[in-house]
């Protein structure tokens, strides 16, 4: 992604202030990667660092390599990067780094559920029957647990994965979709979530920097990933 860094400076030339904007988050990267490239790390982190505890609860798979279970990371082989820190200590890291801008415990967990959810989702996979569109029975599982990590109903999420309503005069029809069109929309859904806490995130970043209404002069820097 792209970010763009102000600075904020009082009349005596001081720092006052500062803000932090993102522009062109690339997310397509949370449901399609290509080998040697990997998803956002975040992922890994959350798969190697979470506790036991943790990954019960987000109902990660047991053991480890559990990055490999997921449709979302396992495009690619590369599950950690060399000669950098484990994805384990990164994850200790991170979990710090939000302790700091004052995200609290409670919505650390939620930060963890719904980046856990984002790797289920990625898993549900749909048949078709006759006429209609449903999620494969294998996978079943893998919709209640995303439902029970949103905390929504699970008869809802499929519906709203599986068919599409279209409003004809005064009459709303519902029809299922094909397998390729309810794919596309559980992308589309995964992508959604995860770029709404990317912005939830920065906001959090910006109020605990705080800005200067009063600031004197400003300095930018506009830095786009890729342009060197």
């Amino acid at each position: 992604f792209g970010s763009s860094s102000r600075s904020q400076f009082d009349q005596r030339g001081r720092v006052s202030g500062a803000a932090i904007r993102s522009y062109l988050l690339e997310r397509s990267r949370v449901v399609q990667i290509a080998d040697p490239e990997r998803n956002y790390h975040c992922f890994y982190q959350l798969c190697d660092g979470a506790s036991d505890e943790e990954a019960e609860l987000l109902r990660l798979p047991p053991g480890p390599n559990r990055a490999q279970h997921f449709h979302y990371l396992n495009q690619s082989r590369c599950f950690e990067l060399e000669g950098k820190s484990s994805n384990a200590e990164e994850y200790g890291k991170t979990r710090s780094a939000m302790r700091v801008i004052g995200i609290s415990e409670d919505e650390q967990l939620s930060i963890l559920r719904l980046l856990a959810a984002v790797l289920h989702l990625g898993n549900a996979e749909f048949r078709e029957k006759g006429d209609k569109l449903r999620v494969a029975k294998h996978a079943e599982d893998t919709l209640e647990t995303v439902a029970s990590l949103l905390s929504c109903d699970r008869k809802k999420l499929q519906e709203s994965l599986c068919t599409v309503r279209r409003k004809v005069g005064g009459e709303t029809i519902k029809s299922a979709l094909d397998v390729k069109a309810a794919t596309v929309r559980r992308d589309t859904l995964a992508k959604t979530l995860y770029s709404k806490l990317f912005d939830w995130i920065v906001q959090k970043v910006n109020r605990s920097i705080g800005q200067d209404a009063n600031a004197m002069a400003i300095i930018g820097v506009l830095d786009i990933y890729g342009f060197e």
